[in-house]
């Protein structure tokens, strides 16, 4: 009796010893931090405000983490970078990861959302156009960079007004080429975001023929990442995430101390901050609810309708929940 109760003893010893290593990777990569983490920034984007406050910088410290910031100019590239391994975490439109899980990027996921879009996007035309409602684009040159917010936008505000695209011309075209070829008239609209589009309208009298906010199914941001990334440092996204939340609240709270930071630091006029900002679609939710995982859906079911992307998508398959 004596042997079988200290063999007992030992076996049972050898499956808690192996419970406790199985357990521990586990709770090791819960509260693990990365030594850096590389955020993909754009221009206008809730981050920019975060990034020259140094918040992130003091909130990560304790964790011993570097944050790199990158610039991009839209999300197409930022999504190749993720993709890549170049950056870990970047917020784009709802096209971007859209494209990346069709077949892109297919690492790529979506980790948070930002607010719907309103005003902070819009199709525009010259100000002595002739064009004034976007059914009078039909036979129009419309201009937006592939793959970018602006192409899922315009694809939908197409269908909503009952036009076939194919009696529109797209020319896709990246931001700084399409200011010029709509300055030009070589274009007839543009669909463009903020703060290029509060510059555009303040340096050229551009009207604005429909905002995102009017068409029928909403968009939304994203903030991405890798799967790997988000499983292995949720605990580091969910720092990125609060202080992104709680900047958004003081910037907001603080337009004249937010337009002088990002006037100073972006390069961009005071006068197109003070128009901008108020339009703007700041923050971060997460996780994804099931009415932003819906409009996100219907938006990849028009970008596989109108062949943006070469099969269709599940996008619940791409989304992670780091809470």
């Amino acid at each position: 009796m004596t042997h079988s109760r200290r063999f007992l003893r030992a076996v049972l010893a050898v499956v808690t010893t192996l419970v406790g290593l199985c357990a521990t990777p586990a709770a090791w990569s819960a509260d693990a931090y990365p030594k850096e983490i590389r955020i993909g920034v754009q221009k206008g984007d809730g981050l920019v405000a975060l990034r020259m406050s140094g918040n992130l910088e003091k909130a990560f410290a304790p964790h011993h983490v570097t944050v790199k910031w990158i610039e991009f100019v839209y999300g197409a590239p930022l999504v190749e970078a993720i993709n890549s391994g170049d950056v870990d975490v970047g917020t784009v439109g709802s096209t971007p990861p859209i494209l990346a899980q069709a077949g892109s990027a297919p690492a790529v996921v979506y980790a948070a959302y930002s607010p719907k879009m309103q005003k902070s996007y819009g199709i525009i035309v010259a100000k002595n156009s002739s064009i004034q409602t976007i059914r009078d684009l039909q036979g129009k040159k419309i201009a937006f960079a592939k793959g970018s917010q602006g192409h899922l936008f315009v694809l939908r505000a197409l269908a909503d007004a009952g036009i076939d695209p194919a009696s529109t011309h797209f020319v896709y075209l990246a931001y700084s080429d399409a200011r010029a070829a709509f300055e030009r008239g070589d274009v007839d609209a543009w669909a463009v975001p903020d703060p290029r589009y509060a510059d555009t309208e303040l340096s050229t009298g551009a009207r604005t023929i429909v905002k995102i906010g009017d068409i029928s199914i909403p968009q939304y941001g994203f903030y991405i990442s890798t799967r790997a990334f988000a499983s292995t440092y949720p605990a580091a996204l969910r720092v990125l995430f609060d202080q992104l939340d709680q900047q958004t609240k003081y910037s907001l709270a603080h337009p004249e101390q937010t337009v002088d930071l990002l006037s100073k630091n972006t390069g961009v006029s005071r006068a197109v901050w003070e128009k901008a900002l108020p339009r703007l679609e700041w923050g971060a939710t997460y996780p994804l609810d099931s009415e932003v995982i819906k409009a996100q859906q219907d938006a990849a079911d028009l970008a596989f309708r109108n062949k943006v992307i070469p099969r269709a998508v599940d996008v619940r398959q791409a989304v992670v929940n780091i809470r």
